[in-house]
């Protein structure tokens, strides 16, 4: 069990200006195989963040303001994907996704699985921080 208290105290991973994100259920601190959890702060102005979601699955749950996805697939054709608190987005492997201000402020729950064996090797430092969460948080089981 986590309370929204422990989730905002997690540390933060910066995926670009004024975007950044916490997971609160991983591989490293949870020993959760299958998915991560996380949430996902937004400025009003933060500079777009892309990523290639080649092997997971991912949704977002707006749990405040709005978000705007550029979802662009293999042959580069692109859709627009917006939703506001409250909506709900599924994001499935196999394309590239663009997160771009929409000039409001937003958080929102996302979820992705499968985790990768490695946990989130593309960030060491911040999985260094997630580790010690574990040992520190259940005496090193």
């Amino acid at each position: 069990m986590i309370v929204p208290d422990e989730i905002d105290k997690m540390p933060r991973l910066q995926f670009n200006t004024g975007i950044e994100t916490n997971i609160f259920l991983s591989r490293e601190r949870d020993d959760a195989r299958y998915f991560r959890h996380g949430y996902c702060y937004g400025e009003p102005d933060h500079l777009p963040y892309r990523w290639d979601q080649k092997d997971f699955d991912e949704t977002h749950f707006v749990l405040k303001g709005k978000i705007h996805l550029v979802v662009e697939d293999a042959a580069g054709r692109s859709i627009v994907l917006e939703a506001v608190e409250g909506e709900h987005i599924y994001l499935p492997a196999g394309y590239e996704y663009t997160l771009e201000a929409t000039g409001v402020a937003y958080t929102f729950f996302w979820t992705s699985g499968p985790s990768p064996k490695v946990g989130v090797a593309d960030a060491a430092d911040y999985s260094r921080e997630l580790r010690a969460l574990r040992i520190s948080e259940t005496g090193g089981l």
